[in-house]
């Protein structure tokens, strides 16, 4: 995509144990097998366009692929290319010294390797190896997140690419947030253009840039800023725009910062799917009147939810996301008109809070999002036994913390039966107005 370097990103969809008596021979130093067990693994990688990985540890601890390595991997892309053509992937990972490699061949390139970025684990908290590590100096633009947090904290997020999908109230400061943070990469999803009564809470952004696309604005922004960060924008909606879902899919993390029903349906589905980290951060609120009918916060707060694909309640089972909010956000595109009665009369009841949209607000529910990415790598709070780690809200006018009862919904296909994770998608996310995923094209 225009503003990032190609790169692939490979999902461990299925994990199969290999069996003793595939071995024949092995030692502290060497395993040898026969290749005539695998063939069915490389059939199904063939007819369900799946990459084939070789995941194997150095019981010796050698610390890096040992030639034995070489001659195993060359073997096996071997096999596969005259199996299943040269237009593959290998993925060959090896645990030694209680830490992760790995790296990619192609099979057009067989004698040619790729290092992976890093290798990333969907815990709590984020586990992250083979990134690239580096040094800090005193005056350099990361010395104080350094002197907080480390500098593998710093090379962590140096290495990640995130999504950001919505540009406004609160994806505005949390890009910047994350750009001025070192994150390597940001993928800005945001199909609205600036308004003139957006710009008491969008960063980055000034009376010049009514009328542009506010991913776009930011974008250049952090280009004019000369922040090592790279950044892609797309000016989409992601229900629609297969090309920003790819995008997306590409993401390590994912920060939702839309007030789109539809929108957040479908991140709901993606991280899941992708096997992402999701935070998703909004308002709510209710305005009314004083006794002079003056207007004024009756309650406002900012919420922060952080969902992993194994652990946490998804937006359905949080009450972020309505069947019945999604289905009247469709209703109002069919018709933007549709009044108020006649969504009643359909069963159609429209979602979300009263949200003032003003600055502080939104950016400081901003700040907590960004906060909770930098806890996940490098844990730094404490919570209180009532505040739950996947759901809290930010009382904005009672001043304290605290969150919703969980709903342990036992049925939920997302957070409880994971019907999604990591499912075969024949089209993306399985909708078929996304097209076929561009690797099984």
């Amino acid at each position: 995509m225009d503003g990032l370097v190609t790169s692939d990103r490979y999902l461990a969809v299925e994990v199969i144990p290999f069996e003793d008596a595939w071995i024949t021979s092995s030692s502290h130093s060497h395993v040898s097998f026969e290749l005539k067990y695998l063939r069915d693994l490389f059939r199904q990688c063939e007819e369900e366009s799946l990459v084939f990985g070789f995941v194997h540890n150095h019981p010796g601890g050698f610390p890096d692929f040992s030639n034995t390595d070489e001659e195993n991997e060359r073997t096996l892309l071997k096999a596969l290319t005259n199996r299943n053509g040269s237009d593959i992937h290998f993925v060959a990972m090896l645990w030694t010294n209680k830490t992760w490699m790995a790296r990619i061949r192609h099979g057009q390139i067989p004698a040619a390797t790729q290092p992976a970025k890093h290798i990333l684990v969907l815990s709590r908290p984020l586990k992250m190896f083979g990134y690239r590590e580096s040094t800090t100096g005193d005056e350099d633009l990361l010395a104080r997140q350094a002197a907080a947090f480390g500098q593998p904290f710093v090379d962590k997020l140096a290495s990640l690419r995130v999504g950001v999908v919505g540009a406004g109230g609160t994806g505005s400061p949390t890009v910047m947030l994350l750009a001025r943070a070192g994150v390597g990469e940001l993928v800005v999803i945001d199909n609205d253009k600036l308004e003139k009564s957006n710009l008491n809470r969008v960063r980055g952004a000034g009376v010049s840039d009514v009328g542009k696309n506010k991913a776009r604005i930011l974008q250049d922004v952090i280009a004019s800023l000369q922040l090592p960060t790279r950044v892609a924008a797309f000016e989409s909606l992601v229900d629609q725009d297969p090309i920003a879902v790819d995008a997306l899919s590409s993401c390590d993390v994912v920060f939702g910062c839309t007030d789109d029903q539809i929108g957040r349906e479908v991140l709901n589905t993606a991280l899941y799917v992708y096997a992402q980290t999701y935070i998703d951060i909004g308002l709510g609120g209710q305005i009314t009147e004083d006794g002079e009918g003056q207007p004024y916060l009756r309650y406002h707060y900012g919420r922060v939810s952080t969902i992993l694909p194994e652990s946490g309640e998804c937006l359905f089972c949080q009450d972020v996301i309505k069947d019945v909010w999604i289905r009247h956000q469709y209703a109002l595109r069919e018709n933007p008109r549709m009044a108020a009665t006649e969504a009643r009369e359909r069963y159609l009841v429209g979602g979300g809070e009263q949200a003032p949209g003003v600055g502080p607000f939104t950016s400081a529910v901003a700040d907590y999002g960004v906060a909770t990415l930098f806890d996940l790598i490098k844990p730094f709070r404490r919570f209180p036994g009532e505040l739950r780690r996947d759901l809290f809200k930010i009382d904005f006018v009672k001043m304290e913390l605290r969150s919703n009862q969980e709903k342990n919904d036992v049925e939920c296909v997302y957070c409880r039966q994971r019907e999604y994770l990591v499912v075969r998608e024949k089209y993306r996310l399985n909708r078929p107005t996304l097209g076929k995923p561009s690797a099984a094209l």
